[in-house]
């Protein structure tokens, strides 16, 4: 099967030539670097072809290392790059796809100096992203997935995917990650919005098969169905699983899902959605 992970995040040492932010240090994963060498003998291992890259948050809004890194490493990744809103040059946008390997944008959390979902400073934004059926993923949870509504009915046509399913992130032993998936279901009813099957052990206590999970996922595959989910990883987040048991939970652990179920959800979802075809011309 042809297995695209639909999130992984790849960065460079915080440098004096490439410094990460002082306001979003402390978001890292515990990493200190996280390079392709890292990652692609666990991709080979677990029999994943190909990788999008999500430059994460802390290490600042340069895509530069990571568009580099799927150039050297042709067909095995492709970037939703980070989009400064606060970038007085707002026509970049419009030629936004045009750079090679940029497959859409990716946003995460809040801005430190403004919301990226408040519509009245960056209606100009979303207004390009439907116009120009530019693919964003989002990283919203909690109250943020109702702004993600109220955006999408302003922009009906947007194309959405909504990271980890709308999960929260933090303290499992304080917190229900699945607590607002009712919510995230609603965006259903929107034809562009796709959930992102990604983090999955990240959210509970339990060891490899992770069962608790399967009726969170029951439940996003009964109202989106597996042409509108995706999975993913998100590596370099690990602390529950080896990377090739995040692949196995999908492939071998949840048993109502069919083949052609698994081929959308592990490839062909995230390769429609994107525009990003197998480049050997198999099935995607």
């Amino acid at each position: 099967m042809f297995i695209t992970d639909s999130q992984i995040h790849l960065f460079l040492p915080d440098t004096p030539d490439h410094p990460w932010p002082a306001e979003t240090r402390g978001l890292a994963h515990g990493q200190l670097q996280y390079l392709p060498e890292d990652i692609l003998p666990q991709m080979d291992g677990a029999g994943v072809q190909r990788a999008v890259l999500v430059p994460p948050s802390w290490s600042g809004d340069d895509n530069g290392p990571c568009l580099s890194w799927a150039a050297q490493y042709p067909g095995r990744f492709a970037v939703m790059g980070r989009f400064d809103l606060l970038n007085p040059d707002r026509g970049r946008i419009e030629t936004w796809l045009q750079q090679p390997h940029m497959l859409g944008v990716r946003f995460a959390g809040a801005l430190h100096r403004g919301e990226w979902l408040d519509l009245e400073q960056f209606g100009w934004f979303w207004e390009a992203i439907e116009r120009l059926r530019i693919p964003v993923m989002l990283l919203a949870a909690g109250e943020r997935i109702g702004l993600v509504k109220k955006m999408l009915e302003r922009y009906p046509d947007a194309i959405v995917i909504m990271d980890h399913f709308g999960t929260t992130i933090g303290d499992l032993n304080e917190i229900d990650p699945w607590a607002h998936q009712d919510h995230v279901l609603e965006l259903a009813k929107f034809p562009h919005v796709y959930g992102k099957l990604s983090a999955l052990p990240l959210n509970t206590l339990e060891a490899y098969p992770f069962p608790s999970q399967t009726k969170f996922i029951r439940k996003a595959y009964d109202v989106f169905g597996p042409k509108r989910l995706a999975w993913g990883t998100d590596a370099s987040r690990f602390r529950r699983s080896t990377y090739r048991q995040a692949v196995d939970h999908m492939l071998h652990t949840i048993d109502f899902l069919t083949e052609g179920d698994k081929e959308w959800i592990m490839s062909k979802t995230i390769a429609s959605v994107l525009n990003w075809p197998a480049a050997d011309g198999r099935s995607s």
